[in-house]
């Protein structure tokens, strides 16, 4: 057996809120949960090899701003700087992300929970047991042997935007009967895990797959969907001690085959189909070589990007104030009833957008490499075929892509998506940046892989 020169730990920390923190709701945008139905979790893994450290966290989530303290205060770099006290990882080479789930707390940033009394102190609360995790997973580091796997899991996801010969776009369950389907946009089925496996302590897990968890949203119960489902069947699997973080992948147009479905059984089904994948993976990554001089580095940059069109402020306001008062003026009876409450709602998004200004968006991109395995990092909801670009770039034996890391702006789009002018460009704050962004990335993403994978003196961080 090569000689173990890697150092790897993991925990989970219970991250389940108090049932009056609102989630996303369509209307009202900030909805009351009613119960709890299964757990979140934050998750996180620590590797170390000589003086290099990289810590990965996977939170529940729908997804983590940067501004979810509210102005004056960054949500990631105060995570990173706690989650760093008493240990020697760099705060640069900690990778914050969010799986996602939507049935979680409003923490995306498309509303403003921190203005909220009742949600400040749990916002500080959230803060805490994220850097809990991940200083609970230094100290849990021991020896350990890297190696890494692929797989699939098939039939789990699709492409919710397919095209027609008219050039009409579709959701997967919401074609008409006449649609004639041309074109049902990118997929990924594959599987990407990370298995550190210790002889003292149960096996550290990082695993990647592709699809939005959106089977339980904008309903009451609380629920880390099918990524909570498959980090619970595969360490039960691995068994005691074991941990599995699912990153989320390139899923800003990918949702479950079945995306019409409000179903439990759905959510046990796409996650028992998912630890499949990932279970056969870790099969095949122990049946491989392990790495006999992993290298453990971190890269990020920070780029400017142009934000999408949006009115000032003062104007969106004054536009979203009499939508609310010819509202105000109607009967639910009247003909003008459903017209007028849309146009609420699309000046009240209008709003949110414009608070954000039209500044070029400061974007952090990060990537880490953890022997042979490298991780891109996108703060945002990214399109599939950009996720399947980077993988193809990428000069590590296996890349993962983890949307929805160190922030969210929202769909990052390829530039067919905006020429379609598909929901996930819509005038709203799910989208903040403007068409080419995405690309520049990609290709951002692509070149800090390759500088992490050209030496093996690769450094700790810099950027």
């Amino acid at each position: 057996m090569p000689q173990i020169q890697v150092l790897a730990g993991a925990a989970a920390v219970d991250i389940t809120p108090p049932l009056h923190v609102p989630y996303l709701g369509f209307d009202p945008r900030q909805a009351t949960f009613e119960g709890v139905h299964d757990p979140l979790f934050a998750r996180a893994a620590v590797f170390s090899s000589d003086d290099a450290h990289v810590a990965i966290l996977s939170a529940d989530a729908l997804g983590l701003s940067t501004d979810l303290f509210g102005p004056g205060r960054d949500f990631i770099a105060e995570v990173r700087e706690r989650g760093s006290r008493g240990t020697d990882l760099p705060p640069a080479s900690i990778l914050v992300a969010a799986t996602h789930a939507h049935s979680s707390p409003e923490t995306y940033g498309i509303t403003r929970i921190w203005e909220r009394g009742d949600c400040a102190e749990w916002i500080e609360t959230l803060a805490d047991q994220l850097a809990q995790a991940i200083r609970l997973a230094w100290d849990d580091r021991r020896p350990a042997l890297l190696s890494h796997g692929h797989g699939t899991a098939e039939g789990v996801a699709g492409n919710r935007r397919m095209r027609d010969e008219q050039g009409r776009m579709f959701s997967i369950n919401r074609k008409p009967a006449d649609a004639t389907i041309v074109d049902r946009g990118p997929t990924d089925d594959s599987v990407t895990v990370l298995l550190a496996e210790r002889d003292d302590a149960g096996p550290v897990v990082v695993a990647n797959f592709a699809c939005h968890p959106v089977t339980m949203q904008v309903q009451s119960q609380v629920s880390a969907d099918f990524p909570g489902v498959t980090s619970r069947v595969v360490e039960q699997a691995l068994g005691e001690g074991s941990c599995c973080l699912f990153l989320q992948g390139a899923a800003g147009d990918i949702n479950p085959v079945r995306d019409d479905s409000r179903d439990w059984r759905d959510v046990d089904t796409y996650g028992i189909m998912v630890a499949g994948g990932i279970l056969h993976a870790l099969g095949r990554a122990r049946l491989s070589t392990p790495a006999e001089d992993p290298v453990v580095a971190a890269a990020h940059d920070f780029i400017e990007l142009d934000s999408r069109e949006a009115p000032p402020v003062r104007e969106a306001r004054a536009t979203l104030d009499a939508a609310e008062q010819a509202f105000a003026s109607v009967a639910q009876d009247d003909e003008q009833f459903a017209a007028l409450h849309g146009a609420v709602r699309r000046a009240r998004e209008m709003y949110r957008l414009a608070q954000f200004g039209t500044d070029p968006v400061r974007v952090e991109m990060q990537t880490l490499r953890v022997g042979s395995v490298g991780i891109a990092g996108f703060p945002g909801e990214l399109f599939c075929a950009l996720g399947l670009r980077v993988k193809k770039q990428s000069p590590a034996a296996a890349t993962m892509v983890a949307e929805c890391a160190n922030g969210c702006l929202g769909y990052l789009v390829t530039q067919e998506g905006w020429e379609h002018g598909v929901y996930e460009v819509g005038p709203g704050a799910w989208c903040r940046i403007a068409a080419g962004g995405p690309d520049e990335m990609t290709q951002v993403a692509a070149e800090l892989l390759a500088d992490l994978f050209a030496t093996q003196d690769a450094q700790p961080a810099h950027g």
